[in-house]
């Protein structure tokens, strides 16, 4: 017989709950794991951090100490040291000149080198902290090259030394700046370097040294410097022809004129030059003896005419003005040039320019100019440089004017003339 029918057990709802407690069970495992994974991660990644950045501190160190060490170039530069003891004109101005150079191009250098280290940075500010040091370093120095042109150039009113000194005050500013940059950059980089540690950089020791008095006196001392005063002067040194001068024809004579006087005795001889006049014979030594009568006195006058060619005949100089150089038959002509830099500035863009033109004559009719140029380009100063120009198409028996220009824009022209024969 049946008995009552009742609910039974749910089977299902038991296994769903114990499946739910599993799932629950493998995520807590499966975060516990993640978070072990996590940790050691960042564990691991912390030492390759600072090895990084004690890498890319170790590289820029160089290009640091570097910058540094042109804060001694600015102090000689301002000390006026380290210029050489020479005669020449221009030689100590040349070197206060290279000194100002190896400010500028040094740290521009040193502007280029830090961006072209190839490593990550400990940070971003901390790149552009140090990036700011040196690019404020290279735009101090440009301002001082300026500063320094001005003093030194030929023009010295109120208004050009005003602005002279207003600059050298910007790089005074623009130095005490960029040394803070460096200091907050030092600031800046992380504490576990370990042994690396950067280099101790300052360009302004004492502010004081830029103020306005101190940098007055600076520019007071470049100005009264006569060594270091700008000349800009561009020479001519030697022009010839090719074929060669056989002689100089025009040059002017010198006469001299000789008089000899010779008295003669027994006891007393005396002879008088003189250059115009005769003497008149000296009388005996008073008090003398003399055993004879004096012989007669003798007068004898020299005059000579002497002409002497120069050593332009055969080197390379100048011939003087008003003569006439005679060269060989020939229907072609060369001019050689030796122009140089005989100032104490950097001639940039210097240009040589040769013009020939032929003379009127009883058998020839005066020609058209005839110009050569040459770009020679900058020169240092002192430099010289030999140039040849041509060939001109000359005539024989034909007279020219030659004339030779050397410039430099901005400054005073070099000019020579010089009168060309060719022989017939």
């Amino acid at each position: 017989m049946l008995g009552p029918v009742g609910p039974g057990p749910r089977p299902s709802v038991s296994r769903s709950r114990r499946r739910i407690a599993a799932v629950v069970a493998g995520a807590l495992l499966a975060a516990l794991v993640l978070g072990e994974v996590v940790a050691q991660v960042v564990n691991d990644a912390t030492p390759a951090a600072s090895r990084a950045s004690r890498t890319w501190v170790a590289a820029v160190g160089p290009i640091v100490e570097d910058s540094t060490s042109l804060a001694h170039t600015l102090d000689a530069a301002r000390a006026l040291s380290g210029l050489p003891a020479c005669a020449p004109a221009g030689c100590q101005r040349a070197a206060f000149d290279e000194t100002v150079s190896t400010l500028v191009t040094g740290t521009a250098a040193d502007t280029a080198d830090l961006g072209a280290v190839g490593l990550t940075p400990p940070s971003a500010r901390a790149a552009a902290l140090l990036g700011a040091t040196l690019r404020g370093r290279a735009a101090a120095t440009e301002r001082l090259a300026g500063a320094v042109a001005l003093l030194l150039g030929p023009v010295h009113d109120h208004a050009t030394l005003a602005r002279a000194q207003g600059e050298l005050l910007g790089v005074g500013e623009e130095l005490t700046a960029a040394d803070r940059s460096y200091r907050a950059y030092v600031r800046a980089l992380p504490r576990d370097l370990g042994a690396v540690r950067p280099p101790r950089s300052v360009w302004v020791a004492a502010p004081s040294a830029w103020s306005r008095t101190n940098v007055q006196r600076w520019a007071d001392r470049l100005v009264a410097s006569s060594r270091l005063r700008s000349l800009e002067r561009i020479a001519l040194l030697a022009v010839s022809t090719a074929p060669p001068v056989l002689r100089i024809a025009g040059l002017p004579t010198t006469t001299t004129t000789t008089t000899r006087t010779t008295t003669t005795t027994t006891t007393t001889s005396t002879t008088t030059t003189t250059s115009t006049t005769t003497t008149t014979t000296l009388a005996p030594v008073a008090g003398a003896t003399t055993t004879s009568a004096p012989r007669a006195s003798s007068t004898t006058t020299s005059t000579s005419t002497t002409t002497t060619l120069p050593p332009t005949t055969t080197t390379l100089q100048i011939p003087p003005r008003g003569s006439v150089s005679i060269v060989q038959p020939t229907t072609r002509l060369s001019v050689d040039v030796v122009v140089a830099d005989a100032g104490n500035r950097r001639a940039g863009a210097v240009a040589l320019t040769a013009t020939l033109t032929r003379r009127a004559s009883a058998h020839l009719q005066a020609g058209a100019p005839s110009s050569v140029t040459r770009r020679l380009g900058a020169m240092r100063p002192g430099a010289a440089r030999y140039v040849e120009l041509g060939p001109y198409s000359v005539s024989r028996g034909a007279t020219y004017e030659l004339r030779v220009v050397a410039s430099v824009p901005g400054w005073p022209a070099a000019v020579d003339t010089v009168t060309v024969r060719i022989a017939g």
